[in-house]
């Protein structure tokens, strides 16, 4: 009963992934998206300290922009993503958008979109938010690299 009630919701969790972001559609992209500040779009995987990130950017007037957050979820050897945080924004006059989204400790996995009249963008990223203790540890700690003649 156990197993069938974890398959059951990791079958939901992965429809409900597909049905927000169907990957199988090549649609045209949104003019203008891009990700001015926030997320490094060269990068696959982020570190941070930070509980938030302002993310900001450009799309064409009228685009509506979604921001999920997933976190990823391990059943029985295999990992699924579960949606934790969700924000839409839609674009106004400027082209311009912004959010604050809140990161949880650990990986938060990132999906930023744009949509409009059927044409699709998006932007996926890894943030992995390391803890204050951590980041305590390392500003007390002196490290030299090489050797000192001090």
């Amino acid at each position: 009963m156990k197993k069938l009630i974890i398959t059951l919701i990791s079958l939901v969790a992965v429809i409900s992934c597909f049905m927000a972001f169907p990957a199988a559609v090549k649609a045209a992209p949104v003019n203008n998206f891009k990700i001015t500040s926030g997320i490094d779009t060269s990068k696959s995987l982020e570190i941070t300290f930070d509980s938030n990130k302002v993310i900001s950017g450009t799309a064409e007037p009228g685009a509506q922009i979604a921001i999920n957050i997933f976190e990823p979820v391990a059943v029985n050897g295999s990992t699924s993503y579960k949606l934790i945080r969700n924000y839409n924004i839609a674009v106004g006059s400027t082209g311009i958008y912004s959010q604050n989204v809140a990161l949880k400790e650990g990986s938060n996995y990132v999906v930023v979109a744009a949509r409009k009249d059927g044409r699709s963008s998006e932007v996926r990223t890894t943030i992995v938010r390391k803890n204050k203790v951590l980041k305590t540890t390392l500003s007390q700690s002196i490290a030299v690299p090489g050797r000192s003649n001090w």
